[in-house]
């Protein structure tokens, strides 16, 4: 089955000061992609104390998970992989195999000696490179280049039928000024062309599903 895994190791693990507590932030943040992402063929588990795993059957649901993971409160390395689901028997991600989660595995491990905190891979053919280069464009820059803006399309992504108000509210602005406020973080942020960009991604990875399926 075509399948996308999404590996993500928590950066300098092993000088974590408390190892209890990011046991615990990980289990908080794997309830948290979870609950969000239900269509999961292995939902998100910890591997190894440090890391966590998940397995979904369609290429786009990659892209919202990564805004969760790299919004989260853990730093670390996100490894995609495009390829096939091979243990339809099983959700346990220590049980869990084929050419998709390999390739999470080496797009992870590619991740942590690059520049690159989000790497994808695949077969030969698959346009892995093109991805990740699209999503280093896209990521950080068009995330916000301050607190505040980075607040703001956190908050947008996870609310998108909020209205500004609303979001302004969400964010400590007096209801007065929530509405123009938001606006003009808006524009200033580029939420515009992100989405732009957003959207493009998306009905790329749509689309190489689709070939993949064909071919």
């Amino acid at each position: 089955m075509q399948a996308v895994a999404i590996s993500f190791d928590v950066k300098n693990s092993r000088t974590f000061p408390h190892k209890e507590e990011l046991l615990q932030t990980l289990r908080t943040l794997a309830e948290q992609l979870n609950d969000q992402f239900k269509d999961a063929l292995v939902p998100f588990q910890i591997k190894s104390g440090d890391s966590l795993l998940g397995v979904f059957q369609s290429y786009p649901v990659c892209y919202p998970v990564l805004l969760e993971l790299v919004n989260s409160p853990l730093d670390g390395y996100v490894g995609v992989g495009f390829g096939q689901y091979e243990t339809l028997s099983t959700t346990e991600a220590d049980e869990a195999n084929g050419s998709a989660i390999i390739f999470a595995f080496e797009a992870q491990e590619a991740a942590k000696k690059s520049d690159n905190q989000i790497v994808f891979a695949g077969p030969p053919y698959f346009p892995a490179a093109l991805l990740t280069g699209y999503v280093d464009m896209l990521y950080p820059a068009y995330f916000g280049k301050t607190d505040r803006q980075v607040e703001l399309h956190t908050l947008m992504d996870r609310f998108p039928d909020a209205t500004y108000e609303e979001i302004g509210l969400k964010m400590g602005f007096q209801e007065k000024d929530a509405r123009i406020n938001v606006a003009k973080l808006v524009a200033r942020s580029q939420r515009k062309q992100r989405k732009q960009l957003e959207t493009a991604f998306i009905q790329a990875l749509e689309q190489l599903q689709v070939w993949e399926a064909i071919g």
